[in-house]
């Protein structure tokens, strides 16, 4: 009898851990934060658009394989995010809507060398569909798109050097006139006259002609492997936990990504629910470990990585974080 109500209690956990799982990823999950960060500068609301969030979901699950942070080149604004150990539909949209820091609205450009491209997205009035999917790729990170109708990311119009002329060289760049028609007559005069035309047309007030400014940022960030050494201990006689996130990481963000594992922990048995990471959560609270030491450094790649040593280490076998069974108060 006693096995049954064990098992009985560990069926139960299982269920409400999935449940709680997808509560924190739900589509209202997605919209509340996004909708609070645009209430603050006075833009409308998103809605949620099931065509994006099946176009999320399709390119997430390619993305499962490798966890590349790699746009899809979709006909959306795109917002990506990813993290290890965890990663929620809420820390996904804080880590864009935290880059409002770098953005100067009355130049409407980012701090140098700082991205804010993701926050302009989550702003941006004219994006008012949305769609989003999580995935957890085969290496243990997790994996977060966002897509946006219309895209935003239209910044300042072109200008040339003062003086000079440039337009016939954007014309010749621009990335969406993809049809070309030339021809080349002798005039009367003695002069070769040549005209090329070009479908789309370009040089559209606003727009840059080979991507805006995010997605020139996303041209280093798209060779990307997602690192599989990074989060290697470093051996030390310490405990420690590690962490990393692109685009924005700071502590709180590192110690709730460990804290949220506490969903996948079974005092009773002392393990980790099956496939699931918990002992970044049992460091955290481990009764003996008292002292702490952290450090965040942003890694040449463009990501955050924070590491957390304990004295004396926890996590030791056959020992509970927080006391023995016995020792817990009676519910």
């Amino acid at each position: 009898m006693g096995y049954s109500n064990i098992a009985l209690i560990i069926c139960f956990l299982i269920f409400a851990i999935f449940h709680t799982s997808q509560a924190q990823n739900s589509p209202q999950d997605y919209l509340n934060p996004h909708n609070a960060a645009r209430r603050q500068v006075g833009v409308g609301p998103m809605t949620w658009d099931n065509r994006l969030a099946a176009f999320a979901q399709n390119y997430a699950n390619q993305r499962a394989g490798d966890c590349r942070m790699q746009h899809s080149g979709g006909p959306y604004g795109e917002n990506l995010a990813a993290a290890f150990p965890q990663l929620n539909a809420a820390g996904a949209v804080k880590m864009w809507v935290d880059e409002k820091q770098w953005y100067n609205y009355n130049s409407n450009t980012c701090q140098a060398g700082k991205v804010c491209g993701h926050y302009t997205q989550v702003v941006w009035r004219n994006s008012v569909r949305l769609g989003c999917a999580r995935v957890r790729c085969n290496n243990g990170w997790y994996f977060i798109t966002c897509n946006y109708d219309p895209p935003g990311f239209y910044y300042n119009s072109n200008t040339c050097a003062p003086g000079k002329v440039c337009g016939y060289y954007t014309q010749v760049v621009w990335r969406k006139s993809v049809r070309l028609g030339c021809a080349r007559v002798r005039c009367l005069i003695g002069w070769v006259f040549i005209a090329c035309n070009y479908d789309p047309p370009s040089n559209d007030i606003g727009q840059r002609p080979y991507g805006d400014f995010e997605e020139q940022q996303y041209a280093f960030d798209s060779k990307l492997e997602l690192p599989t050494d990074v989060l290697q201990q470093s051996g030390g006689r310490y405990g420690e936990n590690l962490a990393s996130a692109f685009p924005q990481l700071n502590a709180g963000g590192a110690v709730k990504t460990w804290v949220d594992e506490k969903l996948w922990y079974n005092y009773i048995l002392n393990i980790c629910v099956p496939g699931k990471v918990c002992r970044h959560y049992t460091q955290v609270v481990w009764r003996n470990s008292v002292r702490l030491g952290c450090a965040r450094v942003r890694c040449n790649n463009g990501w955050y990585f924070i590491a957390c040593n304990y004295d004396p280490p926890g996590n030791w076998r056959g020992q509970r974080p927080y006391g023995d069974l016995e020792e817990q108060p009676a519910n």
